[in-house]
């Protein structure tokens, strides 16, 4: 059923792959350990639209937070499977890649990879694939983050800021979370970049939202 939220479970395992999906990475770069990346047990799945015109399905994913628990940041790579109530596999997790900095987290959307919907999926397999450290940090970063409460509702904004030397296209991710800490949605906006200028953005969470953040998935130049 589109927008429904569902209580299932998931495992999470460490791979030893490293995938990298990023377009602003640059430079020699070498991995951390992925014993660093901690996946949250508050996961959700959800059956609803994902895309735009004609890009737009319905698909299941999952929602779930990685924290990088090493003091550098580095590019998490989060995979997996969704499986039935007899442990068998209905869908395999489209892989994505996310900056996380040191001793912070991310929310992942982890999306069915044929981008359908999964009415039997009733857990997730949630594969940690990779932890590449850049050899140098994302050009794009969010600065002057605030949030506050609208009649229970979490609004967040902020800057949008490319530290680059040249023009790029942003994908600027909000994560809503409710007062479980759980996450709830994980909406985006593409947001054009002149070279060493900034933006701001907001975004609206859901009812019942207590907590926002916002993040820059990819900067494409």
């Amino acid at each position: 059923m589109p927008g429904r939220a569902v209580s299932f479970m998931f495992f999470v395992v460490l791979g030893t792959g490293v995938a990298l999906l990023a377009c602003d990475h640059g430079g020699p770069s070498h991995n951390l350990d992925l014993d660093a990346i901690r996946v949250s047990a508050g996961a959700r799945m959800r059956t609803d639209a994902v895309g735009d015109g004609a890009f737009a399905s319905t698909a299941t994913f999952v929602l779930v937070d990685a924290e990088n628990t090493a003091p550098q940041g580095a590019y998490v790579t989060l995979g997996g499977e969704l499986k039935d109530s007899a442990g068998a596999t209905v869908g395999e997790l489209k892989r994505q890649s996310l900056w996380v900095p040191g001793r912070e987290s991310r929310t992942f959307a982890l999306v069915d990879s044929q981008r359908a919907a999964r009415p039997t999926a009733a857990a997730a397999r949630i594969t940690v694939t990779g932890a590449m450290i850049p050899s140098e940090p994302p050009r794009a970063q969010i600065t002057d983050l605030h949030s506050f409460d609208d009649r229970g509702k979490t609004v967040v904004q902020a800057y949008v800021v490319n530290a680059a030397d040249r023009p790029g296209q942003a994908m600027v991710i909000a994560a809503f979370h409710d007062a479980n800490g759980e996450p709830m949605t994980r909406p985006f906006q593409m947001i054009d970049l002149p070279a060493h200028d900034r933006r701001v953005v907001q975004f609206v969470g859901p009812i019942g939202s207590t907590h926002g953040s916002i993040f820059v998935g990819d900067l494409i130049y």
